[in-house]
């Protein structure tokens, strides 16, 4: 899916959201400036959710509104077991909420394995290519969704 500009990734973003359940893991894959954190900001919005800004310092965020989203950037994790000085599980595995991961890559060996694994790659400037991978379950469901 071709997005071409900030509001076809809020539309995108939108129909994502509307789409997601308590749960839902969300694995945000792309290179620094590909839109991970806005496209996180963009769901955000849709639960009624002012303020989500990027967890990079905090590493984990967790933003309450229509519903309970966990927003993690584990960009500055230099060993996978890093993770273990947070409550991981609690995020990894939630039960009331929705969590979003940016880097998850740098916790690999914690990762569930039915996570929704979406790829941001950059076209240019304002275009971004948006690929919701099949290898899981939910990633399927959402993927037949849009092919609709």
């Amino acid at each position: 899916m071709i997005i071409n500009n900030l509001d076809e990734m809020k539309k995108f973003a939108n129909i994502l959201a509307s789409l997601l359940k308590e749960t839902d893991v969300i694995n945000l894959i792309g290179e620094m400036g590909a839109g991970k954190t806005t496209l996180t900001a963009f769901i955000g919005e849709y639960f009624s959710i002012k303020d989500s800004s990027s967890p990079t310092f905090a590493i984990v965020n967790i933003y309450d509104g229509e519903i309970r989203i966990y927003h993690l950037d584990l960009y500055r994790l230099e060993d996978p077991d890093e993770i273990l000085d947070i409550d991981y599980e609690k995020y990894f595995y939630p039960d009331d909420g929705i969590t979003i991961i940016e880097w998850a890559e740098n916790a690999s060996y914690y990762l569930p394995d039915q996570m929704i694994n979406i790829e941001i790659r950059k076209i240019d400037e304002n275009k971004r290519e948006i690929l919701i991978r099949e290898d899981s379950k939910r990633g399927c469901e959402l993927n037949e969704h849009f092919s609709n």
